[in-house]
């Protein structure tokens, strides 16, 4: 009995000892120890696991597709120029001074050089961030719309990206440095029943569409009585597209 008793007592002096704390050390229990156990396995554990999914999430985003914004342009007013006005004024001065002309072409070249002179001061070709529109200078000072397009209906106002084919004639002009005559451009903004009216006709050649060297849309002719060059520049610029 004695013996039990005696080994019951060193048993419990061991065991005690186990969890008594050492110098300078707090006392530990079972279950403060457990804890401690548990929270060091933790800490092992969570750091590769928050690198490993932060590295997942990471290279999942960068496959993404990127959403790419549109351009945004600068708004535009394209200078008046006043050459065209000047040939055919003095183009119509010299022929009113042969005989015969004086009296048939003189007179019609030289109306069509006031009228451009008239349409110098009074038309303003614009481009805003999406559209290139005709408006007029001589509304006060804010530029104004001119109305209703004469041919086929609807605001002289036109989006950039539905111009389709733009040039300047006669061909080659501005490019050696020549005022042009008139500027083109041809869109899909009107509705299609009006892309035959007017000189819509010929610019939309089944033929010619078919061959690829034309395409169908609305087109327009308008008497450069601005800088063509920046406006070759501002059409290059806002990518419109051009056969």
């Amino acid at each position: 009995m004695k013996k039990a008793v005696l080994l019951t007592l060193v048993v419990a002096v061991v065991g005690t000892d186990a969890f008594a704390p050492k110098p300078g050390e707090a006392f530990r229990s079972p279950t403060t120890t457990a804890t401690t156990t548990t929270a060091t396995s933790r800490s092992f554990v969570l750091p590769p696991l928050q690198s490993f999914f932060g590295d997942f999430f990471a290279k999942a985003s960068s496959t993404l597709p990127k959403k790419e914004l549109p351009p945004v342009f600068e708004p535009a007013v394209i200078d008046p120029d006043f050459r065209v006005a000047g040939i055919f004024l003095t183009a119509g001065i010299l022929l009113d001074f042969v005989p015969y002309l004086q009296l048939t072409v003189g007179p019609l070249v030289t109306a069509l050089g006031v009228l451009f002179l008239v349409q110098t001061f009074r038309i303003r070709f614009v481009f805003d961030e999406t559209a290139f529109e005709l408006k007029s200078a001589l509304k006060g000072e804010e530029l104004q719309g001119t109305g209703e397009n004469l041919v086929v209906g609807g605001a002289n106002r036109w989006e950039t990206a539905t111009i389709i084919n733009y040039d300047f004639f006669p061909l080659g002009w501005l490019e050696k440095g020549w005022p042009p005559i008139l500027v083109y451009f041809k869109e899909t903004a009107t509705p299609a029943d009006k892309w035959n009216e007017g000189p819509g006709k010929l610019a939309n050649d089944p033929d010619k569409i078919a061959s690829g060297a034309a395409v169908a849309g609305q087109v327009h002719f308008f008497p450069a009585v601005c800088n063509a060059a920046q406006i070759r520049d501002e059409f290059a610029k806002r990518q419109c597209r051009k056969i």
